[in-house]
């Protein structure tokens, strides 16, 4: 068979292919796609595909090799969208925490969370930053955290309510007091 090898070559075909059965492809990636947004993706990489590779000029059953040709891609999308997903569940598994839903987002507020837990051991005494970090990175209980310090549990509680304290004063976050009028 033939082919259009030609870059030029290949933005003509595809052109005329996408002008004379753009709906009948269309109406492949919308039937197996129902993200809108992901469908117009994978129509506009289709196209690129097309372009990108030697398409044959005599094709006996064009929509035949259409459909053939889209239902790979959406295949193969599928595939590269799942080996993310995976990749994000491992690496948030590694980081003590399963997203359930969007692991993108997950894997932004475990970042935020270590960076905010960085500046506090940065900015606080060492006691409070430590009795703090035990207390809501490490979800440990007061007593606990006396223990792991070898102090009082009262001494513990002072810690982290001044602590607390001063993080809302550098972060910007009192609560009560003068809002707006500093």
């Amino acid at each position: 068979m033939p082919a259009v090898s030609a870059k030029g070559g290949n933005v003509e075909r595809a052109t005329k292919i996408f002008a004379e059965h753009g709906d009948f492809i269309r109406s492949i990636i919308n039937f197996n796609v129902k993200n809108k947004a992901l469908s117009d993706d994978l129509f506009q990489d289709l196209f690129l595909y097309f372009i990108s590779k030697s398409i044959p000029t005599e094709i006996r059953y064009m929509k035949g090799f259409l459909y053939k040709v889209t239902t790979d891609r959406i295949k193969d999308a599928f595939r590269r969208t799942g080996r993310y997903q995976a990749k994000l569940h491992r690496y948030a598994n590694q980081r003590k925490s399963v997203p359930e839903r969007e692991p993108e987002k997950a894997m932004i507020d475990i970042e935020e969370t270590e960076k905010m837990f960085k500046a506090i051991a940065r900015h606080l005494p060492s006691n409070e930053a430590i009795a703090v970090t035990l207390r809501y990175m490490d979800d440990n209980s007061i007593t606990e955290i006396a223990e792991k310090m070898k102090i009082k549990p009262r001494s513990v509680s002072r810690y982290i309510s001044v602590g607390l304290k001063k993080i809302s004063y550098l972060f910007g976050t009192r609560q009560g007091g003068n809002h707006g009028n500093d």
